[in-house]
């Protein structure tokens, strides 16, 4: 096994992508409207609060739904378009110095512990290093590593991309590729490369994507205050 060093956070970034599909500019402004457009309706019943009647409140309300709608739909609906066919991996996991509690992973709808893999896809693709988030499954137990050098089954989301997935069903090709690995472990080098991976779309980086957010946030605070005066 290589020498542990945080490989967690080399990995992410020296293989991140940018958010800039269409996709991921949809969930990035609905998201920054929403947050705007809910300090707008605060403020501008704030600054109106005398003038305003329920009809005004119930009607300054109006827009903030529609923006939910709207962030609803790119984040629950729109499904992004791969460019190819997910490819079955078998992917190691690796040591890394950083600690349990800088790789946890929190979140409103799940929670998780980022780990390092070399994944060997099946049909004697080139192998490539990435990371993988392990889920909690029960929230009153402390997050884990797995074993260094634990073998599991993916499936690489696509092509020429570091993301992984869990995958419905081990398949013949895995099954065989994980008993070679098991006899023969230097088969698979853990310096592969890293493949690039795309960031969250709710991540600042590049900068085009922090200002995008943030202009989004602006406007939805602006037009929320401005409807705010227009109605009272």
């Amino acid at each position: 096994m290589s020498a542990s060093t945080d490989l967690v956070a080399r990995i992410g970034e020296n293989a991140a992508l940018p958010a800039n599909r269409p996709i991921d500019r949809a969930r990035r402004i609905t998201q920054a409207l929403l947050l705007g457009g809910s300090g707008g309706v605060v403020v501008g019943a704030l600054l109106n609060i005398q003038e305003l009647k329920v009809t005004d409140m119930l009607l300054l309300v109006v827009p903030l739904l529609v923006v939910f709608m709207a962030r609803f739909y790119a984040w629950h609906i729109m499904k992004p378009k791969p460019t190819g066919d997910p490819i079955p991996v078998v992917a190691r996991t690796l040591a890394t110095s950083e600690s349990v509690h800088l790789r946890q992973v929190r979140s409103a709808s799940s929670n998780g512990l980022l780990v390092p893999v070399v994944a060997q896809p099946v049909g004697g693709l080139e192998p490539f290093r990435s990371v993988i988030m392990i889920q909690q499954t029960d929230p009153s137990e402390p997050l884990v590593d797995p074993e260094v050098g634990t073998l599991l089954a993916l499936q690489q989301v696509e092509p020429g991309l570091g993301e992984l997935a869990n995958i419905a069903q081990m398949t013949p090709e895995q099954e065989e590729l994980m008993e070679q690995l098991r006899r023969r472990p230097r088969m698979l080098s853990n310096r592969a490369p890293s493949l690039p991976m795309r960031r969250n779309a709710l991540e600042r980086k590049p900068t085009s994507s922090a200002i995008e957010f943030w202009a989004s946030t602006a406007v939805g605070f602006v037009a929320i205050v401005a409807f705010a005066w227009w109605i009272v």
